[in-house]
Order: C-alpha cells, then sequence, then structure tokens
C-alpha cells in the first residue's frame, strides 16, 4: 500500500466575498491512514464540504539534453516537502545528483566497516 502525508481540506467562501477556495484545515503524517484521516474529521464535528488529499510523490521535472527529465521521490510529510522545496529553490532547479552519490556511497562504505 503507497504511502503519503494526508491533508484534509474544506471548502471555504472567504470572507471578502471572494472566489471560493479549499483551505488546508488538518495534516497528518505518512504513518496515519484515510481511516484515521476520516475519524480526525469526524472528531472535529464541523459540517461542510471537505476533500481528503494524499500526497505520496512530488515530482522533480528539469530539462537534461533537451529533454524533460522527471524525479520522483515521496513526500511523507509537510516538512519533507518544505525540505525538497527547499533544496530545489536553493540548487536553482537543478538537483544535485553527484552529491547524493557522494553521500550514498559514503553510508555504503560506512555499512561495510562494521
Amino acid at each position: 500500500m503507497p504511502h503519503g502525508f494526508f491533508t484534509v481540506e474544506q471548502w471555504k467562501l472567504p470572507q471578502d466575498s471572494a472566489t471560493p477556495c479549499w483551505i488546508p484545515i488538518l495534516h497528518l503524517d505518512a504513518y496515519q491512514s484515510l481511516t484515521k484521516a476520516m475519524a480526525a474529521l469526524e472528531k472535529r464535528g464541523e459540517p461542510g464540504l471537505y476533500r481528503v488529499v494524499q500526497m505520496q510523490r512530488c515530482v522533480w521535472a528539469e530539462v537534461e539534453k533537451g529533454n524533460l527529465r522527471l524525479h520522483g521521490s515521496h513526500a511523507s510529510s509537510p516538512e519533507n516537502l518544505a525540505k525538497i522545496v527547499e533544496i530545489f529553490e536553493r540548487e536553482s532547479g537543478r538537483r544535485p545528483v553527484e552529491k547524493a552519490w557522494q553521500e550514498r556511497a559514503a553510508a555504503k562504505a560506512k555499512r561495510a566497516r562494521k
């Protein structure tokens, strides 16, 4: 079963009579389930129109040698997604793959020494 964090959103008409929109009201981490999201919503006890959005994958798209390349990664919480956004902005949209390879090789070497 795929895991991802859940965001429960409520359909709201803003006070300033602007366009109605979905407003996030609750986040559940990747260790929760749709059943738990529904239970949390029921516990709130507020009538309204809601949607439950499950964020599983974040897709980083970049142009490489003239072609669009898509790189997927898991997003287990809003904080985890924020870290991915931070890296994306810091690296100006270029995935730091060389750094990731180096870190992976170092971790592998460390495990081999144990």
